[in-house]
């Protein structure tokens, strides 16, 4: 009995043993079937909420994309592209009008002056602080102008000034012919049109343009200036690049302040003709290439206010000038040459009182020139010195000028023509070619009356910088 009880219990133990491992396996595979099938659940949900990430990512990163463009849309946007790379006008700065009403410009330029001429005091003159603002709103619509303050303002000194010295719109037709109306600079000579201080390479400027032209000469006006390619409009092959260029303007009138020490306080006023008689200015200039262009100008009208003592029917004022501007490798040539013929027996009233008795006769004739060549260099072992280290293209000019004036009396007690004759000579140095510092001597002599500074002779020096 107890055998067989053990054999059989044997028996179980073997089967047992052969059965465990066949469970064992089909347990085993149904577990990683499981396992499998939760994978591959869990790998869908991973990639549909991947995707929803991803689509979320892609709706912000439009969402920014779009508020960038809003905001870049509506932001003012500025570049700085340099004095004169600007699309119209003067000013460095350029400012994009978000609002969709074009470009604005804005720059101007300053100078410091020191001097000391013989019998004078040396002196120190913040001489010039000049603002320009342009507009473009339209490709064919234009806007500038320029206020000036001049020796720190009218509260500053005694000759101190602020004014409005150009604002002007341009509507712009084709090339050859364009309309401007507003304060304007007199087209009477170059100068007059180019007198910036970062643009001229000597600090003084011409007695020509100063006692002739009264520069900044500026009259309220209207007008039209354009420019005519005639070496290709007519075929020249030797002067393929020939241009005319011209600007001529409607202007008041001029007041009677004339003496034979020039025409430095004879100006029209600005809102309103003061005598009643509009006057034609104009220039004309030709260039064989752009290296070189010559300029005539005419100036014609009448002088003195309405009721004014000097209005006595011989009022007729006539002014003719020219200008040359020549460019040859480092050597540039300019100079400016003007006339003005008063009709006989006019009157003059220095004072501007309009109280008869006191006028007195016209000078005759007014008549000066200048004459200024220039020379351009950078000798290259300045390049490791201060002058030239960080600077891109540093420049330095000798310079020279001759000025000569030549005034009729006016009838006063002054005995003879007013002449004065200036040599000046300067050294100038441009790390950038909107910033110069400038150093020269002039030398000076005069008959009778002065006009600027007579027998005296002496030293300048300026610092002057556009933006």
């Amino acid at each position: 009995m107890l055998r067989r009880f053990l054999i059989g219990l044997t028996a179980f133990c073997f089967a047992s043993l052969a059965v465990k491992p066949v469970l064992a396996d089909e347990s085993l595979e149904d577990l990683k079937q499981q396992i499998q099938s939760l994978r591959q659940d869990y790998e869908a949900q991973i990639q549909k909420l991947q995707a929803k990430i991803d689509e979320i990512g892609k709706k912000q990163e439009t969402a920014r994309e779009d508020l960038e463009k809003k905001i870049e849309q509506r932001s003012i946007q500025a570049e700085y592209v340099g004095r004169y790379a600007g699309p119209f006008g003067k000013g460095g700065l350029l400012i994009k009008n978000p609002s969709g009403f074009g470009n604005v410009s804005v720059g101007g330029y300053a100078d410091i002056e020191f001097e000391n001429f013989e019998n004078s005091n040396s002196t120190f003159d913040q001489a010039r602080f000049v603002l320009n603002i342009g507009a473009m709103p339209h490709e064919r619509l234009l806007f500038y102008s320029e206020y000036e303050i001049e020796h720190g303002g009218p509260h500053a000194s005694d000759v101190g000034e602020a004014k409005v010295e150009q604002a002007w719109a341009s509507y712009l037709i084709n090339d050859m012919l364009n309309l401007r109306g507003g304060i304007v600079l007199v087209p009477f000579g170059r100068f007059n049109l180019l007198h910036d201080s970062d643009i001229q390479d000597l600090t003084e400027r011409p007695i020509v343009a100063r006692r002739l032209a009264s520069a900044t000469w500026m009259e309220a006006g209207f007008g039209a200036f354009g420019e005519f390619n005639i070496g290709e409009s007519l075929g020249l092959k030797l002067l393929p690049d020939s241009y005319l260029n011209y600007e001529g303007y409607i202007v008041n009138g001029l007041d009677e302040d004339i003496s034979d020490t020039g025409m430095r306080n004879t100006k029209g006023a600005i809102e309103a003709d003061e005598n009643n008689n509009k006057a034609f200015v104009g220039r004309l200039g030709l260039g064989l290439n752009r290296n070189l262009e010559f300029g005539v100008s005419a100036y014609q009208g009448k002088f003195g206010r309405a009721g004014a003592a000097t209005r006595n029917g011989r009022d007729d004022l006539l002014g003719v000038a020219a200008d040359v501007n020549f460019k040859h490798g480092p050597f540039e040539l300019v100079g400016d040459f003007a006339y003005w013929d008063f009709e006989d027996g006019a009157l003059v009233d220095h004072d501007n009182d309009s109280v008869a008795g006191d006028e007195v006769s016209a000078p005759k004739y007014m008549r000066g020139f200048y004459i200024e060549p220039r020379y351009h260099f950078w000798p290259k072992f300045l390049n490791n010195t201060f002058l030239g280290r960080g600077f891109e293209d540093p420049m330095l000019t000798l310079v020279s000028r001759y000025d000569w004036v030549n005034i009729a009396d006016d009838g006063d007690t002054g005995n003879g023509a007013n002449k004065e004759r200036r040599f000046t000579l300067g050294l100038n140095y441009r790390p950038i070619e909107s910033w110069v510092f400038k150093l020269e001597y002039q030398r000076n002599a005069s008959d009778n009356e002065v006009l600027e500074r007579g027998d005296k002779d002496g030293v300048m020096a300026s610092m002057a910088i556009g933006f």
